[in-house]
């Protein structure tokens, strides 16, 4: 059915606004529909607000210029609670602050070789707060084989491995007991016999046992 002017009356007007009453056997959706109230646009101003009893709903809609604008409050209807529509932007800050600090873990260099049978001695130069320090000895394979916890003291870190046996590939780990994260790791080194030097008597070499040394 369409628009039917004398059902249109006036609820309140004040300051050129006017708050219409509509009331009709039409649907929400028909009223809703685009110029349905045309007719009565020259009644009207922009911002006025025309509350509709449908035949399936009780809406309020906002008019705008020659139709009122289509995303209304529905009031009340069959089968479903009042909505409202409503948006907007909520500002968010985050604000860190931060104090740096030097920190830094010096291994002592390994010695070049490590005679089977002898202690392994580690030690570290620490830079910074850090007050304990972890130390762990691996193999070849990357397989922890000791750890050794100790106190920093003077800013020095020592302590001393058991003897292990002969091969390459060992490395030493210290990492700060209060931040595992932060660690160092040696190079490689190796536990086996030095090398020695032959000696030389009277154009003759000489082996460690005193056995000469004969070259084909």
């Amino acid at each position: 059915m369409p628009f039917i002017a004398t059902n249109l009356s006036v609820l309140s007007t004040t300051n050129g606004f006017t708050l219409w009453h509509y009331r009709t056997t039409d649907t929400r959706g028909q009223v809703q529909a685009a110029d349905y109230f045309a007719p009565a646009s020259t009644q009207m101003r922009a911002g006025d607000i025309i509350m509709a009893q449908t035949a399936d709903a009780t809406i309020m809609l906002p008019f705008r210029s020659s139709d009122p604008a289509m995303a209304g409050i529905t009031l009340d209807a069959a089968g479903a609670p009042p909505e409202l529509r409503r948006s907007g932007n909520l500002p968010f800050r985050i604000t860190l602050a931060a104090n740096p600090q030097r920190r830094a873990i010096i291994l002592d260099p390994m010695p070049e070789a490590i005679e089977p049978g002898a202690s392994i001695p580690v030690g570290a130069s620490i830079i910074g707060s850090i007050t304990n320090l972890t130390f762990q000895l691996l193999n070849a394979a990357g397989t922890l084989v000791a750890t050794q916890n100790t106190a920093v003291s003077a800013a020095r870190a020592t302590v001393l491995f058991p003897a292990q046996a002969p091969g390459g590939g060992y490395r030493i780990i210290a990492r700060n007991s209060a931040d595992t994260a932060h660690s160092i790791t040696s190079p490689p080194f190796a536990i086996g016999a030095p090398p020695r030097l032959l000696t030389e008597e009277g154009r003759v070499l000489l082996l460690e046992t005193g056995g000469q040394l004969l070259l084909f």
